[in-house]
């Protein structure tokens, strides 16, 4: 049908019906095209992005609404309305499938818990945020600043452009054909750590006549992050420029229902987050002078978050699973989460100054562990002195006993500087538990350090007595969908 369409085209001036050398090589180079187009084979469509070496500008708007719920004393279960507004704008320089590196022109949240409002934005020297999706999940840093808790989840948020081609179908797809994303895609996608099961169905709806084709996606997805589950009901569109291999546009509305967690609260919200995506010319702050000797793989040491304890008068360098839960300006408690597993907990207490020059003995310390532990106590095991990388004293005692018939241990720190200020660190956590946590303690103490604050306040007592000690904790290691 092709060529009998065209036939009158290769009539010959005189009327003979001959084909001309040239209407066949033009005839030849149209069914090259044809057949190299990105339709194909009765219209199937390969939907593919190429976006390594190119830059883009990634423009984000994200709502959300709907409601907080936290267990802070363990039985009853407050609620609290909460909103969010988000706005990111960002250049980034694809550098490699796995690789990328942004700079944000902006990224700001307001947001509202408990008609508090609160507003987030990403410090100009923490810009540069590189992207690594090597892993099960993208990891976002700062190669040259340690970035803290809140800015990682500010710019964390669902729909990461570097993951969004993972939700293209393998195969050549036809008009109206659907496909299913595989479960780590989707949670990727989403945000959260893993999918259990889902019935997302991606499918492609229309391709215009510029190229562009469009797919929605729906359906629900059970998951988990941090060990709680969460059910999401998922529905969204996507636009690729099918000529170019880029993705151009994404739009979805998440609807949530999480579990109360470990270290995070439970939320019953909506999101819907829009973000398109445009080609862009290099900025200054991604060409190869900026980033050429930036380490832009992900590591332990870039990985780290930073917790500036400013009213309480101390800063600490920390890996990701250790989660800032409540502070003070005499008490500040971590937790430390693993697959959804509490591991952990840390209390960095502020004690009474002693004068300038003095210091507390080892053996003074450790007869304070004993009295503070009281009954609990079985034996302490280890005590030991050092200065740590930041010139501070360093105590350290670690007891093992028992709390409720179940075996614990705990491993103190006094911390304490030639002014005489002093900190104590109790990380307490079920003796089973020793394997998994590991040389904790000395990672997180490791990145203790000092800093002024404007008003010190410090402990009541001098002693670590009953109240200085940490509250009990009981990791429960049940599936979160029983508990």
């Amino acid at each position: 049908m092709f060529f009998d369409a065209t036939r009158a085209f290769f009539v010959t001036k005189n009327g003979e019906n001959l084909t001309s050398r040239s209407w066949i090589v033009v005839g030849t180079m149209l069914l090259s095209l044809w057949a190299t187009s990105p339709s194909w084979a009765a219209d199937s469509w390969q939907l593919t992005e190429q976006m390594e070496g190119k830059t883009r500008r990634i423009k984000t708007e994200l709502k959300v609404e709907g409601t907080m719920r936290i267990n802070p004393d363990g039985k009853k279960v407050r609620q609290y309305p909460m909103s969010l507004n988000g706005k990111y704008v960002a250049v980034e320089r694809v550098l490699s499938p796995t690789t990328a590196v942004r700079y944000y022109e902006e990224a700001t949240a307001e947001s509202t818990a408990n008609k508090k409002p609160i507003t987030d934005t990403l410090p100009t020297v923490k810009r540069l945020i590189a992207v690594d999706t090597t892993g099960d999940q993208p990891i976002l840093f700062n190669p040259e600043y340690t970035l803290s808790r809140t800015e990682l989840d500010l710019i964390n948020v669902p729909g990461n452009p570097a993951v969004l081609s993972k939700l293209l179908p393998a195969l050549p797809v036809k008009i109206n054909q659907s496909w299913s994303p595989d479960n780590q895609t989707l949670a990727q996608v989403l945000g959260i750590d893993a999918v259990n099961s889902h019935e997302v169905a991606a499918t492609l709806t229309e391709v215009d006549g510029n190229g562009l084709a469009k797919i929605s996606l729906s359906g629900k997805v059970s998951g988990a992050i941090q060990g709680v589950a969460t059910e999401i009901e998922l529905k969204g569109r996507l636009n690729l420029d099918t000529r170019h291999k880029a993705i151009t546009w994404f739009a979805a509305s998440i609807q949530e229902d999480r579990s109360i967690g470990h270290a995070i609260p439970g939320f019953e919200t909506t999101a819907v987050i829009r973000t398109q995506i445009e080609n862009a010319e290099p900025v200054s702050q991604l060409n190869e002078a900026s980033i050429g000797k930036l380490q832009l793989a992900a590591n332990d040491g870039n990985e780290m978050l930073s917790f500036d304890g400013e009213e309480a008068g101390f800063r600490v360098l920390h890996p990701r699973d250790w989660f800032a839960m409540a502070e003070t300006a005499k008490q500040t408690v971590f937790r430390m989460v693993g697959d959804g597993e509490l591991i952990a907990q840390a209390n960095v207490n502020r004690l009474t100054n002693l004068k300038a020059g003095e210091q507390m003995t080892l053996e003074g310390f450790e007869a304070e562990v004993k009295k503070a532990l009281k009954e609990r106590l079985g034996q302490v095991v280890d005590a030991s002195q050092t200065v740590n990388s930041q010139g501070l004293r360093e105590l350290r005692v670690t007891a093992v006993g028992t709390a409720n018939a179940m075996p614990i241990t705990w491993i103190y720190y006094l911390v304490s500087d030639d002014a005489g200020n002093r900190y104590s660190t109790v990380f307490t956590f079920e003796t089973q538990l020793a394997e998994k946590f590991g040389q904790a303690d000395r990672s997180f103490m490791s990145g203790f350090d000092l800093i002024e604050t404007k008003q010190p306040t410090v402990a009541a007592t001098e002693d670590a007595d009953e109240d200085d000690a940490p509250q009990l904790i009981q990791a429960d290691a049940s599936p979160a969908e029983q508990r």
